[in-house]
Order: C-alpha cells, then sequence, then structure tokens
C-alpha cells in the first residue's frame, strides 16, 4: 500500500502551496501587511511599520508640498523682479509725474518699482567675479515702520515666507542721506533665496573661496549707485544663556571714538581679514541674516560687514591679500564648541585709519 508523503520543510511565505513562487508584488504586500498564518509578534511588527511608515508620508509630504510651495513662490517673485529690473521705464507720463512730485531725486532705473512699492529705498545685488554678469543675491530692498512688516511680505504685497530684504526702520535714506551704518535684514531659506548664501562667507572662511568670487556688494539706494568693499564676517550670539550679546546693528556712530571701537569690535570678531582700510566718515553696510551651526537652539546671525567705495577709488580688491582669521573673538558657547582660546589682538590694526594716525 502506498503511503501519503508529506515535505517537512516548513512552508515558506515566498511560495505558493503548489510549489510555485510568488511574484514580487505579492511577496511584497504579505511583507508589509498582515497575513492569515502571522503570529503576533509579525502581525505587531507589521503594524508598527505601517504606523511609521504613514507618519512619514504624512509629515514628509506635507515639508516637501511646502518646500514646493515656497519654490514656486519664491520663482514667481523672482521672476517678477527679473521682469521689473530692465531698466526700461514702462510708465504712463501721469505715473511718472506722481512719482517725481513725491521723489524728484529718483533715478530713472527705479522709477517703475518705486510706482510699484512706494517703500522702496535701493536695490542690493552680491556679483560673482567668477561668472560676469550673474548675481548671487539680486533684490529690491524696503523700509516700514518697524522690522516686522516684511518678514512675510513680497515686494509686491503678496504673502510670502521668504519676506522681503528690507532696512532697519531707524536707516535715513532721505535725500541721498546714509546713516554711517546701513542695516539690511533677508532671511536665510532653504529654498537658497534672499540672503541665504550670505552663510558662505562664514562657512568656507578657511578656504576663503566664497569671499574671492564676491568680495565686493552693489547697494544702489533709489538716489545713488555705489560698490561696496567686503572687511568683516562674524557670527553674533542672540541670547545672554550662551555668552555675550553684542549689539551690532545701530545705525549711528556718536563720533570717531565711537566708530573705531566699532570696528575694531567687528574685526576681533570676524572670521577673515581682507585687504579693505577704514576710516572715521566711511559708511557701513551691515548684511544680516539668520545661521544656525549650532543647530536652533543656539539662536545666532551671520553678518557681512562692507565699507561704501570711496569718491575716486577703485572699486577692485586684491583678494590674493584676504586671510583667515585664526584667532577670533568668540562668545562662550561658540568657543565651548569649537574650543578655541582669544590670545588678544593680533590683525593689522593700521588697517583702521583713523585708529593709527589718531585723526
Amino acid at each position: 500500500m502506498a503511503t501519503a508523503s508529506y515535505d517537512s520543510r516548513p512552508h515558506s511565505s515566498n511560495m505558493y502551496k503548489d510549489g510555485k513562487k510568488r511574484n514580487i508584488f505579492v511577496r511584497l504586500l504579505m511583507w508589509l501587511f498582515p497575513c492569515k498564518g502571522d503570529g503576533a509578534f509579525e502581525v505587531m511588527r507589521k503594524l508598527c511599520f505601517l504606523i511609521a511608515l504613514g507618519c512619514l508620508i504624512y509629515f514628509g509630504g506635507s515639508v516637501v508640498i511646502d518646500l514646493g510651495n515656497d519654490l514656486y513662490q519664491e520663482w514667481k517673485i523672482t521672476q517678477k523682479i527679473k521682469d521689473w529690473d530692465n531698466g526700461v521705464i514702462n510708465l504712463s507720463e501721469d505715473e511718472v509725474r506722481r512719482v517725481l512730485e513725491r521723489e524728484p531725486e529718483i533715478l530713472p532705473d527705479y522709477m517703475e518699482w518705486f510706482n510699484m512699492n512706494p517703500d522702496l529705498v535701493g536695490h542690493i545685488r552680491l556679483p560673482d567675479l567668477s561668472a560676469p554678469g550673474t548675481f548671487t543675491i539680486d533684490y529690491p530692498v524696503v523700509q516700514s515702520y518697524d522690522n516686522e512688516h516684511y518678514l512675510e511680505t513680497a515686494f509686491d504685497g503678496s504673502y510670502s515666507k521668504g519676506g522681503s530684504i528690507l532696512a532697519d526702520w531707524r536707516n535715513r535714506f532721505e535725500h541721498g542721506e546714509l546713516s554711517g551704518n546701513t542695516i539690511l535684514y533677508g532671511h536665510n531659506m532653504t529654498t537658497g533665496n534672499y540672503f541665504t548664501m550670505l552663510t558662505r562667507y562664514y562657512s568656507t572662511a578657511d578656504d576663503l573661496s566664497f569671499y574671492k568670487r564676491h568680495p565686493v556688494v552693489t547697494f544702489n539706494t533709489i538716489y545713488e549707485k555705489s560698490e561696496w568693499k567686503v572687511f568683516a564676517v562674524v557670527l553674533f550670539n542672540t541670547q545672554e544663556q550662551y555668552g555675550e550679546v553684542y549689539n551690532y546693528n545701530f545705525p549711528e556712530f556718536r563720533d570717531k571714538d565711537d566708530f573705531n571701537t566699532f570696528i575694531l569690535d567687528i574685526m576681533d570678531r570676524s572670521v577673515i581679514f581682507t585687504d579693505v582700510d577704514l576710516t572715521y566718515g566711511d559708511h557701513i553696510l551691515t548684511l544680516s541674516t539668520c545661521y544656525y551651526p549650532f543647530t536652533k537652539k543656539v539662536d545666532t546671525r551671520c553678518a557681512v560687514f562692507a565699507r561704501k567705495v570711496r569718491e575716486g577709488e577703485s572699486p577692485i580688491v586684491n583678494t590674493d591679500k584676504a586671510k583667515y582669521n585664526p584667532n577670533v573673538y568668540q562668545f562662550e558657547e561658540q568657543r565651548r564648541r569649537i574650543g578655541n582660546t582669544w590670545y588678544g589682538r593680533t590683525w593689522d590694526t593700521s588697517y583702521l585709519l583713523s585708529y593709527e594716525s589718531g585723526e
């Protein structure tokens, strides 16, 4: 009599009962979802995985969607700015008359922008020497009654997470008169727009590659076109529990000693030294953005400092003389994390002409 035979090997979920192999799609579904015959541990594993996967898709998808929306929104605003920045006045005679009645000394290039938004005070560009004619930063600059309004308001008045490049509300621009220290703020965005690229001055300071491609900033007011030579880059702390909170964003210098003290303090804290000299009476441009090299728990700002090219002075900078500062004066948390010790002022103070000459 024939005896029944059976396969003593354990049945595989990758195989049908007749021994045929399941296709990869079926195997994937069986690996993901609870099936008949699964033990309690296996069911629990699959349920935990599905819950985690659902959370990842939900929250990750939201991040991707938000980022996509931000990118699209900023792309539209950038395209508008490029359309406006063509030097062509597309205004009616009545519109030109109204602009000139309000700002008779305005440059023709900015009439159309001013007609769209009378909060316009200037235009900032960061030229890239490695690619002539291109700009790493290229935005109009606005000023409001406070430093909050344009944080999430685009130049055209629409909502924008990236906001606008804004001048400190205390700065002077009337009739072409500038404050001693003109402070501009811009967001550091994951999209790379606005003032995000300023942090490259700090993060690549050890090889100076970014500085050497961007040693000069173009900042024009609506009355005057000017270039500015970058001379310092500093990381500032904003929370007392992490050490020194240095006040770098004030618009005026009381006198020569006040100016000299400010420049000495900035240069002590700068991660780079350049071939740019300074003297009392120079106009300073401060570009400030959020930057978190120590995570967002330590709220810090990256500030780039430049001084206005003097009348008759060449805007060209000898970047070969720039160097990294190995002896940076740091706030306590920065020093704790990096481990540097300040050995006193070692940079060449003769670059501060009004300090050395005693003018």
